[in-house]
């Protein structure tokens, strides 16, 4: 009876996971605006982790994709693990359940991994094809794509490449540029290594420079799921879309009836059983062995982190990780430890602009779920420096750099009066309106600041009725 019970919420949680995926592929569509700018340099926007295909061999477009990961794949794997999940609840063998669990995760993401070497594996990648030279002119927008897993010490090589190309065939003597998520580190590493002259204005796009907390306490070990938390995240997940009263009435039916909390401390049960093996045989060799990953790791988390990684699990495990370890390294030596001096170049040469989102809670698998983010990177770190309250919560205060609601303090920012905070914006969407603004920012005659633009304050709010930014307001 306890084992038919069990399979009755799992059925439950399965049903729930198909109707949130079946709303996430419906896209959403936003109009198209006036330009509210003269774009007389190329733009090149620099995108984030994850945001361009991994194909299992690079040099045939024709072969699967790993990232996204192919659908079919996925499901017969999770089909074939069900069994061995459903013998778990009765025998509690976690050595058995991790074989299984790990050789479905390689079968399914095995191109992805980079190993101890820090490199590509079987020549999987992107697939980044240059512009042809007649296409690029001085008003071309243009996307940098590239292998997100890469150091980004290679990829600011790969950046400043690309962009000699561009100016070559534009004729132009500059490029303004927008930097996403871990666009950000490649972006000034690229701008430390390679100097500022080619760039006129650089923005900062919900930006991972300084990391994440999330990222740094999966790499510590730190795992925890949590159902409030759950239920705050998949919240936001669905908050744009046509569907949200119902998907947020299923989750919160499901937390008050205990299911999902009970699905959380079955997943913690899971992870406590399996220990540090699911480190050393699945999250270590994937999401661990890439050098992006470890620029990505807060400053608060990384001594930990690095420790638990190359002083703890690999020679409990005789792995060898040691060529990774040199690019981890090299990065920490000569970018982590300057970044606030590389910024500050940056902005003395350049017009520097930083925009954070805020208004959810962190990934919920970190006991610090509560952190004001953009559901993956930190506002305090997106922002360069902003105190912010936690998730729900405000810090007392008023003045002009505090926000509205009296959650955010600029005044602590890096460089205050040329960040603005978008509230109601998650990580992922690239929001229509967004290209507009910033491309006002970055062809701006000098370096704007937030009392620049009527229209455009400090503390703005993302109106999804609208498709605009909004004044944000108590």
């Amino acid at each position: 009876m306890r084992l038919k019970a069990e399979i009755r919420r799992i059925t439950a949680v399965l049903l729930c996971a198909v109707m949130f995926f079946s709303v996430l592929c419906v896209p959403s569509s936003a109009a198209d605006e006036e330009k509210s700018y003269t774009a007389d340099c190329p733009y090149i926007k620099v995108l984030g982790l994850m945001s361009t295909d991994i194909y299992v061999d690079k040099d045939d477009p024709s072969s699967d994709t790993v990232w996204p990961p192919q659908v079919g794949l996925v499901v017969k794997d999770v089909l074939k693990l069900l069994p061995s999940l459903a013998a778990l609840a009765v025998t509690k063998n976690y050595s058995r359940f991790g074989e299984k669990l790990y050789a479905a995760v390689y079968d399914i993401f095995a191109p992805l991994y980079m190993y101890g070497t820090g490199e590509v594996q079987d020549n999987s990648g992107s697939i980044f094809k240059y512009p042809a030279r007649e296409e690029i002119k001085k008003d071309s927008y243009l996307i940098f794509e590239y292998d997100w897993r890469l150091d980004p010490v290679e990829l600011a090589a790969q950046l400043n490449d690309f962009i000699n190309y561009v100016l070559d065939c534009s004729g132009s003597d500059e490029v303004v540029l927008e930097c996403h998520s871990y666009g950000g580190v490649v972006t000034y590493t690229y701008l430390n290594n390679y100097g500022t002259e080619k760039v006129r204005s650089v923005a900062f796009n919900a930006a991972a420079v300084y990391g994440t907390t999330f990222v740094g306490e999966i790499c510590a070990g730190h795992i925890v799921l949590n159902d409030e938390g759950a239920v705050e995240y998949l919240k936001s997940v669905w908050a744009y879309s046509n569907a949200e009263k119902l998907l947020n009435g299923l989750i919160g039916g499901l937390y008050k009836t205990g299911v999902l909390g009970w699905l959380c401390g079955k997943v913690n049960d899971i992870a406590a059983g399996l220990g540090k093996d699911a480190m050393a045989n699945c999250l270590l060799p994937m999401f661990g062995s890439w050098p992006s990953i470890w620029s990505m790791v807060s400053d608060e988390c990384y001594d930990e982190a690095y420790n638990h990684i190359f002083n703890e699990i690999c020679p409990e495990y005789k792995l060898d990780y040691s060529a990774l370890q040199k690019k981890v390294d090299n990065y920490t030596d000569t970018i982590r430890v300057n970044r606030q001096s590389i910024l500050e170049n940056i902005n003395e040469n350049c017009n520097l602009y930083v925009l954070a989102r805020y208004g959810f809670c962190t990934v919920f698998i970190v006991e610090e779920w509560k952190t004001q983010s953009d559901m993956a990177v930190d506002l305090k770190y997106s922002s360069f420096g902003a105190t912010a309250a936690l998730y729900g919560e405000t810090l007392g205060k008023s003045g002009k750099l505090i926000s509205p609601k009296g959650d955010i303090d600029a005044s602590t920012c890096l460089f205050p009066e040329q960040t603005w905070f978008l509230n109601n914006a998650t990580h992922i969407p690239t929001f229509r309106c967004m290209h507009d603004w910033f491309a006002r920012l970055l062809y701006f005659n000098g370096q704007a600041t937030v009392e620049t633009f009527e229209d455009s304050p400090q503390f703005l709010f993302y109106d999804e009725n609208a498709g605009e930014f909004i004044s944000d307001s108590k």
